[in-house]
């Protein structure tokens, strides 16, 4: 008895999955392309912003360390 009503609420589930996907409305290709470029652009801008922020946070602190050191 256990088993059917995992089945049955299973069943459902899936349906209801079938169902929603159906509901769904996918971009056309252009738009798409469109979306994906914009995404891997502002990705590239992002990502080099971190690089140069690195960049410049660890070269002054690698200039702190060696003023200290030329301090002792």
């Amino acid at each position: 008895m256990e088993e059917k009503k995992k089945e049955g609420r299973f069943s459902e589930w899936f349906s209801g999955i079938i169902g929603e996907f159906k509901r769904i409305t996918w971009p056309d290709r252009k738009t798409l392309v469109k979306m994906t470029v914009t995404v891997i652009i502002t990705s590239g801008i992002f990502g080099g912003i971190i690089v140069a922020y690195d960049f410049v946070l660890g070269a002054g602190y690698n200039g702190l360390v060696g003023l200290v050191d030329m301090l002792r």
